[in-house]
């Protein structure tokens, strides 16, 4: 778990100085980089790394850079992120979560729809 918040931290540290230099574009892969080891922890009982990731994500958000389907999962993360008990998130989003996350190779552990 501490290895995934390490992790984390330091890939919104990383994307958060190539997007405020405007030279590296955002792309979806970011934004599954940062939310999903995010979510997992989230989801997993921590809450270490949410206040930081939430900010990397809603900067991309803001950018006008993301595709509407990586917008979509980043505004479900954030809303997850931002809950008290992030498992309470609707069904709808945590489906939407899961996929985006499966569907660029970040496989969830601790976030499962029916609960």
């Amino acid at each position: 778990m501490h290895r995934v918040i390490v992790a984390s931290v330091l890939a919104v540290a990383a994307l958060l100085g190539l997007a405020s230099c405007g030279q590296a574009p955002v792309n979806a892969a970011d934004v599954y980089k940062i939310g999903c080891p995010a979510v997992d922890a989230a989801a997993g009982g921590s809450s270490a790394v949410s206040d930081v990731t939430v900010a990397g994500l809603k900067k991309l958000s803001e950018s006008g850079k993301l595709d509407p389907e990586p917008q979509r999962w980043v505004e479900a993360t954030i809303s997850l992120l931002e809950s008290d008990n992030p498992k309470d998130a609707s069904s709808d989003a945590k489906r939407l979560i899961i996929d985006g996350c499966a569907k660029n190779g970040y496989p969830l552990q601790n976030l499962d729809p029916s609960t």
